[in-house]
């Protein structure tokens, strides 16, 4: 499914304060506004996925040791934490690997079942997301390139109707339940065992 391409991201946010359009993001060095708003786009996909969103969600996302008995994080794992289904662990983030905070070791002995938020690029997103982060990437790029508060006030409002819309979209993409609350797993699972 096609979305709002890069290359149309980085001319929306050029155009919030009235640069020209640019027909490239293959050479962007030559035009620093351009290399500005590319630097920017990135930096906002990268903050918004740290938000609470579903679509870069897994739950009980199971992660198998090595024959170490490591669990190694991927760049792409924004946070790591035990699911439910594994929730006599504590685990966290340490050196790169999963870490198990009871116990103090990096060696596991079986599955861990997380709840994982990933890390994806522009291209990946959906596009609600795309939509938000352009809205949310012009704003600050106004503001750090200009000094027109109306143009920025003007692009806040966008942006919280279409950080707005996104939730919404956001949410309705999942199939939640009572039953598949994170809260009521652990619930659930604590009298399993």
């Amino acid at each position: 499914m096609a979305g709002l391409t890069k290359l149309e991201a980085v001319n929306i946010i050029l155009g919030n304060i009235g640069e020209a359009p640019v027909s490239s993001l293959v050479s962007p060095e030559s035009d620093a506004f351009a290399l500005s708003a590319i630097t920017t786009l990135d930096e906002t996909v990268r903050v918004v996925q740290t938000e609470d969103w579903e679509f870069n969600k897994d739950t009980d996302y199971p992660m198998t040791p090595d024959v170490s008995g490591n669990i190694t994080i991927t760049d792409s794992m924004i946070s790591v934490d035990s699911s439910a289904r594994s929730a006599s662990l504590d685990v966290t983030v340490r050196q790169g690997m999963l870490y198990n905070k009871y116990d103090h070791t990096f060696v596991f002995d079986d599955i861990v079942y997380t709840d994982v938020k990933w890390q994806f690029t522009y291209e990946e997103l959906p596009q609600y997301i795309r939509q938000y982060i352009v809205i949310r990437a012009a704003r600050i790029f106004a503001q750090r390139q200009t000094s027109d508060g109306l143009n920025a006030q003007l692009t806040a409002e966008d942006e919280t109707r279409t950080m707005i819309a996104a939730k919404r979209t956001d949410k309705r993409m999942t199939d939640k339940t009572i039953f598949t609350n994170s809260g009521m797993q652990r619930i659930l699972y604590r009298r399993l065992q």
